[in-house]
């Protein structure tokens, strides 16, 4: 039993008697051929696999799979982990969901969020007081701001905020695809500098109406190049700037309702969203096309296997 705890395991044929060693060569079908030993040789590493020195497996595999793009303000490697997913803006432009309908619907819904935010920072005074209202003031004149809901106040800032994001509107604000932060701050300033050339306006009026004198002449705000109309040829509906009224124009509130910048105002903001509408249909337009031909592929296939009357019901 001595085989048990023999070292010499490689080769159990080994020590076999000769005779019967060459009678299984002879009946074996193919060449016996003793076992290779079962320690292999480690390869030496190549010098790409070579770890460096001090660095972890951890750091090791983070190396090997990330990569920083060149976009990256620290190409040491910091912050990689959040640059796996980025990708060009030029290259988010040129995807066909982008260029399509999608990216219509997000341009609208960022637009009216975006005349929002300006319009609440062309109106930050106004802001101030109403919060102010609230919170300053003895006992008796905060019960009284609660009472009256600061009505001048709240009435100033939502004129203020429903005014100056009908300026924006009407001048074109975040109306353009392609983003330009120099013309957007222009637009946004030249929309406040109007709110406040109305609301001159109105004081002059009022204090005119108070002293018994002719109001001072009335002039377009978006064309003030245009001839005055003085004030002895008024009319209950006059518009500044002699603006005629489009067709379909439906303002936010009857005409007779508002001022006459009011009612320029308002028309200028129905052309512009005109004009809005058309861009939107021009960003849109490969996308209905490609959609029609589908429609009209979609029709005719059916159409040729159930026939016109189905086809078109279908289709």
């Amino acid at each position: 039993m001595g085989w048990l705890w023999d070292s010499n395991k490689d080769d159990p044929v080994k020590q076999l008697d000769p005779g019967l060693r060459e009678y299984l060569e002879k009946e074996t079908p193919g060449k016996y051929e003793p076992a290779p030993s079962l320690k292999q040789p480690t390869p030496a590493p190549t010098p790409s696999q070579t770890p460096k020195p001090g660095a972890g497996p951890q750091e090791q595999t983070e190396e090997s799979t990330t990569k920083v793009p060149s976009a990256s303000l620290y190409q040491d490697g910091r912050y990689a982990h959040l640059w796996k997913t980025y990708k060009p803006m030029a290259e988010n432009d040129n995807t066909a969901d982008l260029g399509g309908a999608n990216r219509v619907i997000e341009k609208f819904k960022e637009r009216g969020d975006t005349v929002q935010r300006a319009a609440m920072e062309n109106c930050a005074l106004e802001h101030e007081a109403l919060t102010l209202c609230f919170q300053t003031g003895n006992w008796r004149k905060q019960l009284e701001s609660r009472l009256t809901m600061c009505s001048a106040e709240n009435g100033s800032f939502s004129r203020c905020f429903t005014t100056q994001s009908k300026f924006l509107q009407a001048l074109g604000y975040a109306s353009s695809f392609q983003y330009d932060a120099e013309k957007e701050e222009r637009i946004q300033m030249h929309a406040d500098k109007l709110y406040h050339q109305m609301l001159d306006y109105e004081r002059r009026v009022e204090a005119a109406k108070a002293a018994g004198t002719e109001p001072p002449p009335l002039m377009s705000l978006f064309d003030p190049k245009k001839a005055p109309q003085p004030a002895g040829k008024r009319s209950d509906l006059d518009i500044p700037g002699g603006e005629a009224i489009p067709e379909g124009f439906k303002p936010s509130k009857p005409l007779h309702h508002l001022t006459p910048h009011e009612r320029e105002l308002e028309i200028r903001a129905h052309y512009a969203q005109l004009e809005q509408h058309k861009m939107y249909v021009a960003e849109a337009e490969p996308f209905m096309k490609s959609h029609e031909e589908s429609r009209a592929k979609r029709k005719e296939k059916v159409t040729s296997w159930l026939g016109e009357g189905i086809g078109k019901w279908l289709g």
